[in-house]
């Protein structure tokens, strides 16, 4: 997670050609997304807790400078790039909405000073981490919603791109709801409860299926949620008959799931296993999860994978611009168009009645709290994050406080969002923070 170059290519091109120019000195980006995809309302923010633990590592290895030095494009660029490469430390300062946060189109989430080639060698890795772990929380928000209480579990470690992608996916559903995770490491590493049913596979590798289900309650009696056979589900809970009694989960992966429950509900209560659960799995999002608890199919818990994994990107577009930037010794709000979408440094001010972006020098109404809060301070961490656990507990205070028609999964209504004065009219002199002196001289990294 350390390496520098998991960067975009042209990323190190343009670094290379500041440093040579000499625009050393510190630049202010912010993260924010564009808008929200159709039928969406809100996303949960996440991500941050992981991004600023790979910033504050983030380093140069000696041979990824070595194939930089050796690289035809670079022939041009001056030894001194390449010895800044090799002291390269995140030293600047993070300004982030706490993970767990509901937050809208158009407001920063992430404020990040820092010299400008940091800060362009660490776009492609802020808009990663962020974005899919954003996503991923979002997704289970809405999954949640729609389960009107019922448990969500994330199926999602074989569905994705690898382990790192897996835990991370797990991570940021945790933090979006849902109730418990099957990736092992999640599970250990953030107390995420770990959840999973018995494959048919180990039923194969023992070669006899009452034999196989004896040594499985054997030795983990507490863990009785079985898997049922996919082309006859009620069929298969006779094989479950002689200890009905000890079986609390059975899980039906059907085309016609709501039902195929039906038909397992019915099976089950006739064989007098009216306490097992009915685990609901296949091709479910939230609009599929909506549907049948809608439509009062009897499955008490959804195991959703795909859609989980898939969540990333998902039409929730982030970007990260330049804000400001250093020109001598004060800092100055850039208004180009390639920049942020308004100059200057900004904040969020949260109220009961809606969101008002405002510069950051801006004082807040009263009744209103500041959303961007310090987080890292000369490279440093002020004071230890949240843990997911715990912004899954913000998660579900904030998105409750949102009016329903906000949450609505379909035609959701759009949260008040309000821009200061000074920021609708960027051109007044007054308008923005000019001049504001930086906290360090330009300087070669």
């Amino acid at each position: 997670m350390s390496l520098g170059t998991q960067a975009e290519y042209y990323q190190l091109v343009l670094a290379a050609t500041y440093h040579a120019d000499g625009l050393w000195g510190e630049s202010t980006f912010e993260l924010y997304a564009r808008h929200l995809p159709a039928g969406q309302g809100y996303y949960v923010v996440a991500g941050l807790e992981p991004l600023v633990e790979q910033l504050l590592s983030l380093r140069f290895t000696e041979e990824e400078v070595q194939a930089l030095r050796t690289d035809p494009t670079f022939r041009r660029v001056d030894e001194s790039f390449f010895e800044s490469l090799l002291r390269f430390r995140f030293e600047g300062a993070i300004d982030a909405v706490a993970e767990g946060t509901p937050m809208f189109p158009g407001e920063p989430v992430l404020r990040i000073t820092a010299p400008l080639i940091v800060n362009t060698l660490i776009e492609t890795r802020t808009i990663q981490t962020v974005a899919t772990s954003t996503a991923v929380a979002t997704r289970a928000s809405r999954l949640v919603e729609a389960a009107e209480g019922r448990p969500v579990l994330d199926f999602s470690s074989r569905r994705t791109a690898g382990p790192e992608a897996a835990f991370q996916v797990s991570r940021s559903a945790w933090i979006g709801g849902v109730a418990a995770t099957t990736n092992a490491r999640a599970a250990l590493a953030l107390g995420i409860t770990p959840m999973g049913t018995m494959s048919d596979t180990f039923l194969a590798a023992y070669g006899d299926e009452s034999t196989a289900l004896d040594a499985y309650r054997l030795h983990f009696p507490d863990l009785c949620h079985l898997t049922l056979q996919d082309d006859d589900p009620v069929a298969g809970l006779a094989r479950y008959r002689r200890f009905a009694a000890e079986v609390h989960t059975v899980r039906v992966d059907h085309e016609d799931l709501a039902g195929m429950s039906r038909a397992v509900r019915a099976e089950l209560d006739r064989l007098g296993m009216g306490h097992t659960r009915i685990l609901g799995s296949g091709q479910l999002d939230e609009h599929a999860v909506r549907e049948l608890v809608r439509g009062g199919a009897p499955i008490q818990l959804f195991a959703v994978g795909r859609a989980l994994a898939a969540a990333e990107g998902g039409g929730l577009r982030f970007a990260f611009r330049i804000a400001e930037r250093q020109v001598g010794t004060s800092m100055i709000p850039v208004r180009h168009s390639g920049g942020a979408f308004a100059p200057g440094p900004k904040q969020v001010a949260r109220g009961a009645a809606g969101d008002l972006v405002l510069l950051d020098h801006e004082t807040l109404p009263p009744g209103t709290e500041a959303l961007l809060q310090p987080v890292v301070r000369g490279g440093a961490r002020l004071r230890p994050l949240p843990t997911a656990t715990e912004a899954r507990t913000r998660r579900a205070a904030a998105v409750a406080a949102l009016p329903a028609e906000v949450r609505d999964l379909v035609r959701p209504s759009r949260w008040p969002v309000r821009h200061s004065d000074a920021l609708r009219a960027p051109e007044d002199p007054d308008a923005v923070t000019a001049g504001r002196l930086s906290s360090r001289p330009a300087r070669s990294p």
